[in-house]
């Protein structure tokens, strides 16, 4: 079941892992929402803001820079919604991810259905918090 009401709402899947990616992707696409993938995080800032991402899930573990640095980065331009995806389950990454701004962080694997109840609550928030 599709909800054209979601269409309105931007993400940005930035997994290095073809077939990890490609799950997320159709995850998000049939609940309705406009996804956008990539494997490598170049420019990612721009990105966000050329795209007008509403919400990135980000891996922690990616080529050239790491997500950790990439959510001090987007975070030091935007108020986009971060949610942190690896297969880490190590507590410090954790910890100093959501300490740079990242909103949520799942530990792969994670349960499709509990993902897109943390995205769509962030989503929510995110864009009630633009409105005020």
């Amino acid at each position: 079941m599709t909800h054209p009401k979601n269409t309105k709402y931007r993400i940005l899947i930035v997994e290095d892992d073809f077939a990890s990616r490609s799950l997320l992707a159709s995850y998000f696409e049939k609940e309705g929402y406009a996804v956008t993938e990539t494997e490598q995080a170049d420019d990612l800032c721009g990105r966000v803001h050329q795209e007008h991402i509403d919400l990135v899930l980000l891996d922690i573990s990616l080529p050239g820079k790491d997500g950790l640095t990439l959510t001090r980065e987007l975070r030091s331009v935007s108020n986009v919604g971060i949610i942190l995806v690896t297969s880490k389950g190590d507590e410090i990454d954790r910890i100093v991810g959501l300490e740079l701004g990242a909103d949520d962080y799942v530990t792969k694997p994670f349960n499709p259905r509990e993902l897109l109840v943390r995205a769509k609550n962030l989503l929510w928030r995110v864009k009630d918090s633009q409105l005020v």
